[in-house]
């Protein structure tokens, strides 16, 4: 029989144990929703209509760069600022360059997306990341492609194709600039982790991971902008110049900062949170971003989209539910593979088992940042300025990573002291 102060017991361990996070999921919540009013007003046809959105999204990575320099310079022990300091510049670019690069066209894409499409629209089409992410491991040969895993993408395809078809204002181009910035999304979570996890020591925080790849995003974004824009012919009124470039700063330095507190939230969300947490936290952001488009921009669903958005959120729980299982069939392999010979080694197993399940729980829960993004350590909101750690993102954002692994292994290769790496 229970008694109260069983009850009573009970509840102040679930408060201990859940409520902790509770601020930082509100606060993930909060600045998501933000970022992502944010961008479409500033970016959307129809209202602010900013005319160079990948020369702001540029001022956004400078802003993120500055940040994460200035944090790893306060304290560099506790973020283990050291270890870019002891890259060499040829270490250095063959991470960040490609990196970078990747993270500003996926980015780059995505806001140029939200000038013509919708934001509902936007958030459906890039619940689709996690197909694009199972593509570019398979052909990376760093995930085996199963029966189930096949499965989920016919689920969130049909969804997607649904979403598409039912769409009331359907804008070809904007349609594809989104598609384009799912697949590299997939291209981009994938190479990040490859290259974060053949570093020895590793990365031990995700401001860390910002401010490696951060440069390389604002220059590559910077560039473009400078090419296909050509911002000084659009933004630069002869008769006001001071006011036109207070303005630009001004709208640079918000997204920015929205960008860098979620990215915050995340990283703490990430460390403290468990994989079921941050997947229904993941959905929920993502149901609040369409909500937003509804009643604030004027989205319009109907039934057809509607439903295609159900499926979607149906394949993406499933791609959880299927890397669960996984999961827990490779820690009982782990576990059978570990021999115990007599009671001397008892400790020891004990041990290695500990440390298998810390490892596959931490991958676990990095995978859960995917199923959308944003967005890494760097997240891919409907916002596209954050990247790093996109989005917790994906359902995450739309925030799960793959185990990147060679095939056939069972456990992750990163350093038992090491923190997940994620792109904001």
């Amino acid at each position: 029989m229970t008694t109260p102060s069983h009850k009573q017991s009970a509840l102040t361990t679930f408060c201990h144990e859940h409520c902790t996070y509770l601020p930082a999921m509100l606060g993930w919540f909060f600045f998501s929703a933000i970022l992502s009013t944010y961008n479409k007003y500033v970016f959307g046809d129809g209202h602010m209509h900013f005319p160079c959105p990948l020369f702001l999204t540029s001022i956004h990575f400078s802003i993120q760069w500055a940040f994460s320099h200035i944090a790893c310079a306060c304290f560099p022990q506790a973020l283990g600022a050291e270890r870019i300091d002891m890259m060499s510049w040829k270490e250095w670019a063959s991470i960040s360059v490609p990196c970078g690069l990747v993270t500003a066209l996926d980015v780059g894409l995505s806001n140029l997306a939200l000038v013509t499409i919708s934001l509902t629209f936007y958030t459906m089409v890039k619940s689709s990341t996690p197909v694009f992410v199972l593509g570019w491991a398979y052909l990376f040969n760093i995930e085996r492609i199963t029966w189930p895993l096949i499965g989920v993408i016919v689920v969130i395809a049909s969804g997607e194709f649904l979403t598409v078809y039912g769409e009331v204002y359907f804008i070809l181009h904007g349609f594809l600039l989104c598609l384009i910035a799912s697949i590299l999304s997939g291209a981009r979570w994938t190479l990040v982790q490859l290259k974060l996890q053949k570093l020895d020591p590793p990365l031990k925080s995700t401001i860390v991971t910002m401010k490696l790849l951060a440069p390389s995003m604002f220059w590559s974004m910077l560039l473009i902008s400078l090419a296909v824009e050509r911002p000084w012919t659009k933004l630069m009124d002869a008769d006001d110049n001071f006011k036109d470039l207070a303005t630009i700063f001004l709208l640079g330095l918000l997204g920015g900062t929205f960008a860098v507190f979620m990215i915050l939230c995340e990283f703490y969300l990430i460390l403290k949170a468990s994989a079921v947490i941050l997947m229904i936290g993941g959905v929920i952001k993502e149901l609040t971003t369409i909500v937003i488009g509804v009643f604030f921009f004027g989205d319009k669903l109907n039934a057809t989209n509607t439903t295609g958005v159900c499926v979607v959120f149906s394949g993406v729980i499933l791609y959880k539910v299927v890397f669960h299982l996984e999961k827990r069939v490779k820690e009982q392999q782990s576990m059978e593979a570990i021999p115990v010979e007599d009671d001397d080694d008892d400790i020891d197993f004990m041990e290695d088992e500990l440390v298998i399940k810390q490892k596959l729980s931490r991958d676990d829960r990095y995978k859960d940042h995917v199923s959308g993004d944003e967005e890494d350590g760097f997240s891919d909101e409907a916002d596209g300025t954050s990247v790093m750690g996109q989005s917790v993102e994906m359902v995450e954002n739309a925030s799960s990573v793959l185990h990147l692994r060679p095939v056939g292994s069972t456990t992750s290769s990163y350093d038992g002291d090491s923190v997940d790496h994620r792109i904001i």
